[in-house]
Formats: structure tokens, sequence, C-alpha cells
């Protein structure tokens, strides 16, 4: 094999390695059934606390943060409200908590 045949090889092997990387990189932390479960648990709560959920988001800012809302309506209100909401997972991968403001 000449020089530039060994300079493409090890170029494309780089590139696999890199890949690799960041394909396992983007598997930690929260996954799609994590995230699921998060938005699972903000319904139960506001649910628990007589009010009705209209919608939930949450979007994956790193790989064990989480950020988003969530838009509710009060009893005996038709109007919707919306509040921030922030998932941390913790460094075991396996607590995760939330909070919204």
């Amino acid at each position: 094999m000449n020089r530039t045949g060994k300079i493409i090889v090890l170029a494309a092997l780089a590139l696999v390695i890199y890949s690799a990387y960041t394909v396992y990189q983007g598997a930690q932390g929260f996954n799609p059934p994590a995230i699921e479960d998060v938005k699972k648990r903000m319904q139960d709560d506001f649910t628990a606390k007589n009010m009705t959920v209209v919608e939930i988001s949450m979007l994956r800012r790193s790989p064990r943060e989480l950020a988003g809302f969530v838009k509710f309506k009060t009893p005996g209100s038709d109007q919707v409200q919306q509040k921030a909401c922030t998932a941390t997972m913790a460094a075991d991968k396996v607590t995760t908590s939330w909070n919204c403001q």
C-alpha cells in the first residue's frame, strides 16, 4: 500500500473512532424512555395538585440535563399558564430530579 492509501486508511479509522465515541456519549444520561418517565412524573404531580396539564416539553440540554416547560390550567380557570422546568440526572445515572419555576 502506498503512502496515500495509508493516510486514507488512518483518516477513515480516526473518523470511525470519533463516530463511535459520539454515539457512546449520546447514549449516556437521559435517553427517550428516561425523558418520558420524567414527563410522566411531572404529569402525575401536577394532576395530584388538581391542575389540568395541557402540554409538557422536555429536551436534552446535555446528557444529564433537561430543560423545557409545562403548560397547565388551575382548577376553575380556563387560562393556560406556563412554567419553565429543568431535570437533572445524578452521577449514578439512575436518580433523577426535576423542578418547575
